[in-house]
């Protein structure tokens, strides 16, 4: 085997591994999988020389299965695959043989598209799996014309002149969605084909086509619902925004350059959709970097991850506390982190913006560049005997860089 993986449990809850291949890699990604009724894949992408890597804060409770996946001279080479539970005491086990990557890969289940004025947005799901790169492709009369390279947390995408993919209404193209993994292709999804269109004449303009994959937007005007006969009448937006009067200085608030400021103090409010109006001072998440005007940044239940109340669409917190989407980060997303944060410039290096850890651009992506860590006794010694590390009361860290003096 090209690609040997061995692995040991220095302690409870953490996982030390070593990979053996020779000549070296182009490029390195660890695979690990949670077992269980509802399994979970984590893969980290390492520079081509990483040689030892080690996960800490694992479940000592949980069984895991670890390989390697190798690229070199274009071609993909796996190890072979372990089963781990990271319990002191408890040795990594061969998992069954003949097993390969391509049960654990995501893959594209479902394309949706809504047209709309010379734009359409892409919404897609996938099934859990291995996939590190989620590729939506824009075509012509069937010619591939756009493609474009998104991070996997990314669901969705708005394609406009401001992508670079100026839309002509009443025309139709064509969207192809599909899932990839260290360069592996899995299978693509089903072709949508949907035609932009002025607001308010999409269905008539897309009405000749499959509807199955496409939906609309669609946009209220008239005053909110009242659910219950004892509820007080709502006034439309426009009535509550002529009269809204700030709550800090009582000036008149109005709209300036598509968001809603009071005069006075200058204090900014957004309208939540039901006829309310929040201060964007307090919100927990602000708003929005997708819309116009701006909506409510939400958190998805039972998720790290940010989006807009209005688009759907995936927005990520900044180390400055600022947020933007996804797919605008100039660097992408660290390998280090669960969940990942953005990359960041510092200096000449690119940083992961939480942990520190440096990444370098392998091959078009972005690949973690480790620590070296400590495995064994013998490199601690090592370590110890040249004055870089020291004994503490947590274990062994590392200390200053320069050595100390022998007498």
């Amino acid at each position: 085997m090209a690609i040997d993986l061995t692995a040991q449990i220095p302690r409870d809850g953490s996982l030390a591994l070593s990979v053996d291949a020779e000549p070296k890699l182009g490029a390195l990604t660890l695979l690990l999988i949670r077992t269980g009724s509802v399994p979970a894949f984590t893969s980290l992408s390492l520079s081509g020389d990483t040689r030892r890597y080690q996960i800490d804060n694992l479940s000592r409770h949980q069984r895991y299965r670890v390989a390697a996946l190798g690229l070199r001279n274009g071609q993909s080479e796996l190890s072979n695959w372990l089963t781990v539970t990271p319990r002191a005491g408890l040795a990594p086990l061969p998992a069954e043989a003949g097993d390969g990557l391509g049960a654990h890969l995501g893959r594209i289940e479902r394309v949706t598209v809504m047209p709309q004025d010379q734009r359409l947005t892409v919404y897609w799901r996938r099934s859990p799996g291995f996939v590190d790169r989620v590729i939506v492709e824009l075509l012509d009369h069937g010619r591939p014309w756009k493609s474009f390279a998104l991070e996997p947390e990314v669901q969705s995408l708005a394609l406009d002149a401001t992508r670079g993919a100026p839309l002509c209404n009443g025309r139709t193209y064509e969207l192809r969605v599909s899932a990839r993994f260290a360069d592996l292709q899995q299978s693509d999804s089903p072709i949508v084909r949907a035609v932009p269109a002025t607001q308010g004449d999409e269905r008539a303009q897309n009405r000749a086509l499959p509807q199955a994959a496409l939906v609309y937007p669609c946009l209220a005007l008239a005053p909110e619902v009242q659910v219950f006969t004892d509820d007080e009448p709502v006034a439309s937006a426009g009535e509550a925004v002529a009269t809204l009067h700030c709550f800090h200085c009582r000036s008149l608030v109005e709209w300036q350059a598509w968001h809603l400021r009071c005069r006075g103090c200058g204090a900014e409010f957004i309208p939540n959709g039901r006829g309310d109006f929040l201060d964007l001072a307090r919100l927990r998440f602000g708003t929005c970097r997708c819309c116009l005007p701006q909506k409510i940044l939400i958190q998805r239940h039972g998720s790290a991850a940010l989006c807009c109340s209005h688009s759907g669409k995936e927005h990520i917190r900044l180390a400055d506390g600022t947020f933007a989407l996804i797919e605008e980060l100039p660097y992408g997303l660290c390998q280090c982190c669960r969940p990942r944060r953005p990359l960041q410039k510092q200096g000449q290096q690119v940083v992961c913006s939480r942990s520190g850890e440096k990444h370098r651009n392998e091959q078009g992506a972005w690949v973690l560049v480790p620590s070296a860590p400590v495995f064994d006794a013998a490199a601690i010694d090592d370590l110890l005997d040249a004055g870089l590390a020291e004994i503490c009361s947590t274990g062994v860290s590392r200390g200053s860089a320069k050595p100390r003096s022998r007498r």
